[in-house]
């Protein structure tokens, strides 16, 4: 590599570059310019990071090159004074919750084999593969939170905002509204709870069965009659109010009652990896004294 601070470019002929020669200062910020087509990115990505990515290959073993994106070698005489490279692509992405800087610019990919290959394994763990240091995989994500970091979680709190009101008037705010609705509180009724008492002043156990029970008891409901209509006994199940806002949450195809539902959550990093995102045997290898979630 030249050490006299510049990379040099000669006879670049990628795309519509027609033996370009150019001197590129290095440790600086360098803007390429022109109108459309003129060549920019054919220079910039088509040629300089293209010759980067293809000298960084020569050194990697064919089961790492797996995992990194080629963009193949560049038509260019000669390239000096080249540093490692890293390119962004020229569009928007769409991160998701399992997104970072280092999947995004796929640096990641380097970052994983380099802790499976050269990492520093506990005494008698067996090597890793790559992908166990990956959270968007399944041999690699936490088993609790499934590689996100943290855990959606309900408090008392979170589901009855105003435990002044009674659950008649709505005091559990995470139950669905319309008719759902009436049939929970109906079904409640039916099981023996006052509804019309407000929530602050139910005993503490009656509370927290209601809000934070997995049993589903089915009960025959005696709606209240009302002129005109006839209203015959009906069998209706009961859902704690937990139970309908993590199951909706997960299940729903609805961006707007997920959304709805997600009012209700409270998020917390995972207790099982504290929000590292992986499972604790990737997590025990180390470089440099830090595990890959530091790095």
């Amino acid at each position: 590599m030249s050490d006299d601070g510049y990379v040099r470019v000669r006879g670049a002929r990628e795309h519509n570059l027609r033996g370009v020669d150019v001197d590129i200062p290095r440790d600086s910020l360098v803007v390429f310019t022109g109108v459309s087509g003129s060549g920019k990115s054919s220079l910039a990505f088509g040629t300089l990071y293209a010759e980067a990515q293809r000298r960084y290959f020569e050194s990697v073993a064919p089961y790492a090159r797996r995992l990194i994106h080629q963009v193949g070698a560049p038509r260019v005489g000669e390239v000096t004074g080249l540093p490692p490279a890293v390119a962004l692509e020229q569009r928007r992405s769409t991160p998701t919750g399992r997104s970072s800087v280092g999947t995004v610019t796929t640096l990641s990919n380097s970052l994983r084999m380099l802790f499976s290959r050269a990492g520093s394994y506990p005494d008698g763990a067996e090597r890793l593969d790559s992908d166990t240091f990956s959270p968007n995989t399944a041999t690699g994500a936490c088993a609790e939170c499934h590689g996100l970091g943290t855990v959606h979680r309900v408090t008392e709190e979170s589901l009855v905002p105003d435990p002044s009101l009674t659950i008649r008037e709505g005091a559990i705010a995470a139950w669905p509204g319309a008719w759902l609705g009436k049939n929970l509180r109906d079904v409640t009724a039916a099981l023996g709870y006052d509804i019309d008492r407000p929530w602050r002043e139910l005993p503490d156990e009656q509370r927290e069965w209601l809000l934070f029970t997995d049993e589903q008891p089915v009960v025959t409901v005696h709606p209240v009659r009302e002129a005109g209509r006839i209203q015959r006994p009906y069998q209706g199940t009961y859902q704690s109010a937990k139970r309908y806002v993590l199951r909706t949450f997960a299940e729903t195809k609805s961006a707007t009652l997920r959304q709805r539902v997600g009012r209700f959550l409270v998020g917390a990093d995972c207790p099982v990896c504290d929000g590292r995102r992986l499972r604790p045997e990737a997590l025990a290898v180390t470089f440099a004294g830090r595990d890959i979630a530091e790095l």
